[in-house]
């Protein structure tokens, strides 16, 4: 297939000149600034004139290419129009506009913005954004949660931002990018830390489609100012401290709070906790289906790791809460709960309780996963065996002839583990 000469219409011959024009197109007249583009040949030979206009007109369209905003950067909106204009106009005058684009960016900005101009103008690289959606599919394809996958590609927009090319994926520039965006933003070590993670896995993703050299080095790597580190005896700057359990009594008097707050579904919320060791996600997504009466038992199915898959006893105190849910909820345990656009059942009431326990007095160490650590503490101070527990808990075997071998704690030894969890709640 023979490609489309480019035949310039774009001449007005004025005094014995002839004059290069562009009409500007309405959507982007009020960012160009004119209605025209409008510029002397300085010649009144029409062959030359042509020439002259056909370059001129190659760098307006695209101007007006990058006046319409693909991205934020005006010089990369440019690079891909020329680009596009490589397959459809003569290669031999896009490139001189290139060259010419090139050179006059890397002495009014920098070599670097000048070099990300050519490779994408001449093709040589595409914009990091149009490797996004895939690279979504392929995380999605591995199961990740909507909600993580959202943050992931959150995180790599702010990457692609300011470096939107593969060839300025170098720790040289990244260094620099996270160092620059965690002083502006005024980002916390944990969230650099989760920005790198997810700029990690995306720069994984580029090696293995082949836009990145498979043995490239790691372009990403956590400054050490905002390293994070839980071991006590660290020198890193930020030291992690992890939740805290809340002793029996104040889980009894965070219970009593939501039940003089006429807040019942939270009150629920808190006792299946107390009486279980779940986590808040896999309470919220708890169904009837799964809950079993007649050997008083819920099945765990909806959990973040394979251990989580579990059936935990009722409780003996427990039973009689959720029998009356069973007749008055709808398909969940806990009805009446609102989703998240993820889908997320356990995210507006969790705050709720994270409010709460806010007025409470309690600090930010002290989170609702502290009463699956009230439960676990019983379980320890009983003398629950270790095994016992996280088969309960829904934990990796500590052992690895257990973790490997074995089909698990039956359910009359779990209930015998559990019968020895208690609080004295009251309502008031």
């Amino acid at each position: 297939m023979t490609k489309r000469s480019f035949k310039p219409t774009h001449l007005e011959l004025r005094h014995k000149t002839y004059f290069a024009l562009l009409v500007v197109p309405k959507d982007v007249r009020h960012i160009v600034g004119k209605s025209k583009f409008f510029e002397t040949t300085g010649t009144g030979d029409l062959k030359i004139a042509q020439s002259l206009a056909t370059l001129k007109v190659i760098k307006w369209k695209a101007e007006i290419a990058a006046a319409r905003t693909r991205t934020s950067d005006p010089d990369i909106n440019s690079a891909i129009e020329l680009q596009r204009m490589l397959k459809t106009s003569p290669a031999h005058l896009v490139q001189d506009v290139i060259e010419e684009e090139t050179s006059r960016i890397e002495n009014a900005v920098n070599s670097l913005t000048a070099e990300t101009f050519n490779v994408i103008a001449t093709g040589k690289r595409k914009l990091l954004n149009s490797f996004i959606d895939e690279w979504v599919k392929n995380e999605q394809r591995r199961g990740l949660a909507e909600k993580t996958i959202a943050q992931m590609k959150s995180d790599v927009e702010v990457l692609i931002s300011f470096l939107p090319t593969s060839n300025l994926l170098v720790f040289e520039h990244t260094n620099l990018w996270i160092k620059h965006v965690t002083k502006t933003a005024n980002l916390s070590p944990a969230s650099v830390t989760r920005i790198i993670g997810s700029c990690r896995n995306f720069f994984k993703h580029l090696k293995l489609i082949g836009e990145v050299a498979e043995d490239a080095k790691e372009a990403f790597i956590v400054p050490k100012e905002s390293k994070l580190s839980k071991k006590r005896n660290s020198k890193a700057q930020n030291k992690t401290e992890s939740w805290l359990p809340f002793t029996a009594g104040e889980v009894e008097r965070i219970y009593s709070e939501a039940i003089v707050r006429k807040d019942w579904t939270l009150g629920q919320l808190i006792l299946i906790g107390a009486y279980t060791g779940a986590r808040i996600e896999e309470i919220c997504s708890l169904k009837k289906e799964h809950t079993n009466l007649e050997e008083r038992s819920v099945k765990i199915t909806d959990s973040k790791t394979e251990a989580g898959v579990r059936i935990i006893p009722i409780h003996q105190t427990l039973l009689p809460v959720i029998e009356e849910l069973m007749t008055t909820s709808d398909e969940y345990i806990i009805s009446n709960l609102t989703k998240s656009k993820f889908d997320d059942r356990s995210n507006a009431i969790g705050k709720r309780f994270g409010r709460m326990k806010t007025k409470l007095g309690y600090s930010s160490r002290h989170v609702i996963h502290s009463i699956r650590k009230t439960f676990t503490t019983q379980l320890e101070n009983a003398g629950v065996n270790e095994n016992v527990t996280a088969d309960i808990i829904g934990h990796e075997k500590p052992r690895m002839t257990y973790g490997l071998y074995s089909g698990g704690t039956n359910l009359e030894v779990k209930r015998e583990a559990i019968s020895k969890v208690s609080y004295d709640f009251k309502n008031p």
